[in-house]
């Protein structure tokens, strides 16, 4: 908030042009090279899963009121999330952003929708400057694409860490090279 101006914190051209500041926030990757970045995002996290142990599934992640398992599924949700919207199922509202699951998700019904997601990605012809509604306001939905899958990014970077700390071998490594021109925090826990 400046003044009596008030913006939401999410969307940083908002944010920028509240507190005078020149920044673009249009999409630096393009719409091809986020779908193929969020396939290959998911395909970590579906390495991941069934060697995450189960002993750990219900252990709270830092400041949140989740566990490890739900935000392995949280992951998923987001993507799907992105699709709906994409495919014009939902609007990008407050509920769809929080992409919380409703019930504990087995490792194989997560397998079969991380599956189902990157194959619906791959084949994924849009009109990505299509204007669509979102919760913080009206964005195009390679900006939408783009929020998916940094914030994808964002949690597998939260995971990877938790497990490192349980046993490094569990997650593979994320390569720099697959966060590079996304808008991520640059902490992890940020």
């Amino acid at each position: 908030m400046v003044g009596n101006n008030a913006v939401h914190g999410v969307d940083l051209q908002q944010v920028a042009g509240l507190v005078g500041l020149d920044y673009d926030s249009r999409p630096q990757l393009s719409p091809a090279e986020l779908r193929n970045r969020q396939a290959v995002l998911l395909s970590i996290l579906d390495r991941a899963i069934d060697r995450i142990p189960e002993s750990v599934h219900g252990t709270k992640i830092p400041g949140r009121d989740r566990t490890i398992w739900n935000l392995v599924e949280h992951m998923c949700e987001i993507a799907s999330v992105y699709q709906r919207v994409a495919t014009g199922i939902s609007i990008f509202d407050a509920t769809a952003a929080d992409a919380e699951v409703n019930g504990e998700l087995s490792s194989v019904q997560l397998h079969s929708s991380i599956k189902d997601l990157t194959m619906r990605l791959s084949a994924e012809t849009l009109d990505y400057e299509r204007r669509v509604e979102t919760y913080f306001g009206v964005a195009s939905l390679h900006y939408v694409l783009e929020r998916s899958t940094w914030h994808i990014a964002q949690h597998l970077r939260q995971l990877a860490s938790l497990m490192c700390d349980v046993d490094p071998s569990i997650m593979p490594e994320i390569d720099a090279k697959l966060l590079a021109g996304l808008p991520i925090p640059i902490e992890v826990w940020d």
